[in-house]
């Protein structure tokens, strides 16, 4: 499997980046050998960051192929992913995971046994470390403070996942008798603070940010263990591991508890005081949201409304080498490639392109209706918009020049939506900027994805087009891609988490609109209070507890649609269910010979889950090595 390393984001791969790529400490003949001078322990640390980067590739993300945000068809007969695209999460919506090795977990499930022997390469380079005799002081405390924030990734990867999970905080001898070696699993709330003890022990030996992009980019600061602190205490406050009725039961065989048995406030108020801390370190280094700013030696005319739509994509899809530049991006991930997989057929280009070829990963209808309107609330509380009636269909006019092509009909429902809703989604007579064409001179002269007549490559009839850097080119007969490193948390998202903190521990205030409205207005909104109090039929809404979740909850789901996070969000909310209850649906992807035959609402497949997919099961061969772990419940 090819490994990929951020920090060669901004630079060719070099002697000393290759060096990180091809390390594999487990074959050197000692633990002497592995730590004989400062080169080789350096390699042994680069090592412990493999696994990271290996479930940082969005395929390897449940979050991401699991949410409801993108489906596939189940009947791929005949179509080559390569080696490179995983496509085993997505049948999970299928009901098709299980303990027992089934397709699903394949490459995804299996990943409890890989991450903890990332653990003990963390374990044995802590307890290894002094041997190199030439390493000078501040490079081995920085060096320890990277193994043991990784350490602490791996657990928070492991409870969102898993739930609780056995804490091995020290590598056993090898000759410890197997009863011994066995480790139950540990309460949830111990994990979390094993968490916070790695990362409190980790940030002061950090650097406060990398210094240089071009060897260190994507190795962890004092920015990024801030923050993983702050995701992992909002985990902890949420209802899935605070309080939970569903899961309350489950115990080790020695009768001890694994979730809280009561719900605690307080845990919100550590989550809000996490975020705050992390936020003032982002802005301490200059973190601000993104914003798109032509370059002086682009001739090409770009209206502001384009650019707008560039400034929310930017932060996820622009290429490498601006990616290393990007304030917002507070930690990067790894490279999401075959970008085939998520843009239509264009109208620039005479090749039709077919559901039954390599365009398969759909967006659903739900998540088309999920962005707001131009008036930034939901479409069925808008007071001007015609909800009634978005399924029938009209042609756009000069009004929606950038946004829709004029070229025929489409559905009432992509019209009059945020900026969000244009830059992350492409639909039938949808605008599709760039793809080769990146001046908008002639507004009609601009790409726009074509739904009928011809073959439709999405079965839904949406694709997702924030999975797609706008300089990638397609001419009906070549692929050029422009390779990108979508983060996996950004300056976005913590401003939402932190105002998620704020809301559940104090209710509504300033502090928290003032948050939330930061992300509303870069993406062309007006704040939360002034949005529904103008256009809602439920203007008291931000006012209430209740009310102002309901709606940061949906303003995730906004922002961060197709990232990898939302999924996580769904379960940690314990909405994951009812998000996911009803069939999947798009327009009749078969009926492409006029529009009124395409407009026709198709249930493409009910999704087959329930409670116990709040948690990953442990596969069979996890427990009888170690019959001391339990299983997760309804499995």
């Amino acid at each position: 499997m090819k490994k990929y390393i951020i920090i060669c984001f901004v630079i060719a791969i070099t002697a000393s980046c290759k060096k990180y790529l091809d390390i594999i400490p487990d074959n050197v003949a000692t633990i002497e050998y592995a730590f004989r001078n400062r080169n080789e322990t350096e390699n042994y640390l680069f090592s412990c960051y493999q696994r990271m980067q290996a479930l940082e590739a969005p395929e390897n993300n449940p979050g991401w192929t699991s949410s409801g945000e993108l489906i596939m068809r189940n009947n791929l007969t005949g179509i080559n992913f390569g080696s490179e695209y995983n496509v085993n999460g997505f049948w999970v919506l299928y009901g098709n995971l299980s303990p027992y090795g089934t397709a699903a977990n394949t490459n995804i499930q299996n990943d409890f046994a890989s991450i903890y022997v990332a653990i003990r390469r963390c374990n044995t380079f802590l307890e290894n470390v002094n041997i190199a005799p030439d390493l000078g002081l501040d490079e081995k405390t920085r060096w320890i403070s990277e193994a043991k924030t990784l350490k602490a990734f791996y657990y928070y990867w492991l409870v969102r996942k898993y739930g609780p999970v056995p804490l091995v905080k020290t590598n056993q001898p090898i000759y410890t008798p197997t009863e011994e070696a066995r480790v139950p699993r540990a309460p949830s709330d111990s994990v979390f603070a094993h968490i916070y003890s790695l990362i409190d022990e980790a940030i002061p030996g950090l650097p406060p940010a990398v210094y240089d992009v071009t060897t260190e980019y994507g190795r962890f600061t004092q920015v990024m263990a801030a923050t993983l602190k702050a995701k992992a205490t909002v985990l902890q406050a949420s209802p899935l591991f605070n309080g939970d009725e569903s899961f309350k039961a489950l115990a080790n065989k020695d009768g001890v508890r694994l979730f809280p048995q009561t719900y605690d406030a307080s845990k919100w108020s550590a989550a809000a005081q996490a975020c705050r801390k992390a936020l003032d370190m982002c802005e301490e280094q200059g973190a601000t949201l993104y914003k798109y700013i032509k370059p002086t030696n682009n001739t090409n005319y770009i209206p502001d409304s384009i650019m707008q739509l560039l400034s929310i994509q930017g932060p996820v899809n622009f290429d490498r080498s601006v990616n290393a530049i990007i304030p917002e991006v507070i930690w990067p991930g790894n490279i999401i490639n075959r970008h085939q997989r998520y843009f239509a057929p264009l109208a620039s280009s005479s090749a039709t392109r077919s559901v039954d070829g390599d365009a398969v990963v759909a967006v659903p209808l739900n998540i088309a209706e999920l962005f707001y309107t131009n008036h930034g609330v939901p479409i069925n509380e808008d007071l001007t918009y015609d909800y009634a009636g978005r399924y029938t269909t009209t042609t756009a006019g000069a009004d929606h020049k950038y946004y829709i092509s004029s070229s025929g009909p489409t559905a009432r429902l992509h019209f009059n939506r945020e900026p969000r809703f244009y830059a992350d989604l492409a639909f039938d007579r949808g605008i599709w900027y760039g793809m080769g064409v990146e001046n908008a001179a002639n507004p009609s002269g601009l790409n726009y994805a074509k739904g009928y007549p011809g073959l439709v490559s999405s079965y839904t009839g949406y694709w997702a087009k924030k999975l797609v850097n706008y300089k990638t080119t397609f001419n009906g007969n070549s692929l050029t891609e422009v390779a990108y490193y979508p983060p996996v948390i950004r300056l976005a998202d913590l401003q939402l988490l932190y105002a998620e903190a704020l809301n559940e521990a104090q209710g509504p205030n300033a502090e928290a609109y003032r948050y939330i409205d930061s992300v509303r207005l870069r993406a062309g909104l007006q704040g939360v209070v002034q949005s529904w109090t103008g256009y809602s039929s439920n203007a008291s809404k931000p006012f209430s507890k209740e009310g102002l979740r309901s709606i940061i909850h949906q303003e995730r789901r906004i922002e961060l649609c197709f990232e990898g996070e939302v999924g996580w969000d769904l379960k940690r909310w314990k909405e994951y269910i009812p998000v996911n209850s009803l069939p999947y649906q798009g327009w009749n992807y078969r009926g492409t010979t006029t529009a009124a035959d395409f407009y026709r609402l198709t249930n493409l497949f009910s999704p087959n889950i329930t409670e116990k997919n709040y948690f990953w099961p442990f596969d069979e061969s996890v427990i009888l090595n170690n019959p001391l772990i339990v299983q997760n419940l309804y499995w």
